[in-house]
């Protein structure tokens, strides 16, 4: 099954040294690495900005390694793009005059798809403070090693499958129809520790 690989630990390399990161990866590296250096940006300035080191950025921006949910997010953040847009540009679709204030189920923004997580953007462009999106977690996937936190507040449910969800020092285990919701600035992290694929559709408020 397919695992999320955490940038700084767990890079998977081949023994000659080149990545066993496959082309995509070395595309997302070449995206990141033209964008800040269009931006006039150093890797330690993009390092202080995103709060990752300039070692792990350097693996990144080479095709070195997979990055994390995480690293993806802080990254595009800090270069001013959306990270649907850093993962795969061919996938952002061309607005429609409804695109405002409907989604339809087969038009939905990929924002991202790393080793088994996929999230989509569900929710229309008039919601500005609220998020929705539609996610797919594969058996063994997880956010990351280490939990995380953002300002704002989330709230979920499960549609699907099963999933454990860490919030500040405890951790729950959810299934189908459970919902859940809890402030962003508690660290947090979930995963999949089923045998099917947990689908979730997550709300985050920008509070």
């Amino acid at each position: 099954m397919p695992h999320i690989k955490t940038v700084d630990d767990s890079a998977t390399r081949s023994p000659t040294g080149m990545a066993s990161s496959d082309d995509e990866t070395q595309k997302l590296g070449r995206r990141i690495r033209d964008l800040r250096s269009k931006a006039g940006m150093t890797l330690s300035e993009l390092a202080k900005a995103t709060g990752v080191s300039i070692g792990t950025l350097s693996q990144l921006e080479r095709g070195l390694v997979s990055p994390t949910v995480r690293t993806v997010y802080t990254v595009a953040s800090a270069l001013g793009v959306m990270p649907a847009w850093l993962i795969d540009p061919s996938q952002m679709p061309a607005r429609t005059a409804e695109s405002r204030y409907i989604v339809r189920a087969g038009q939905r923004s990929r924002l991202l798809d790393i080793d088994g997580i996929r999230k989509d953007i569900a929710s229309p462009a008039a919601s500005e403070r609220l998020r929705g999106f539609f996610m797919v977690i594969q058996p063994d996937c997880t956010s990351g090693a280490q939990p995380y936190s953002h300002k704002g507040e989330e709230i979920g449910f499960l549609l699907s499958g099963s999933l454990e969800l860490r919030i500040g020092g405890e951790t729950f285990s959810l299934n189908e129809g459970d919902c859940f919701a809890f402030s962003s600035e508690i660290p947090h992290q979930f995963a999949n520790r089923g045998v099917h694929p947990a689908s979730v559709f997550w709300v985050n408020a920008n509070i």
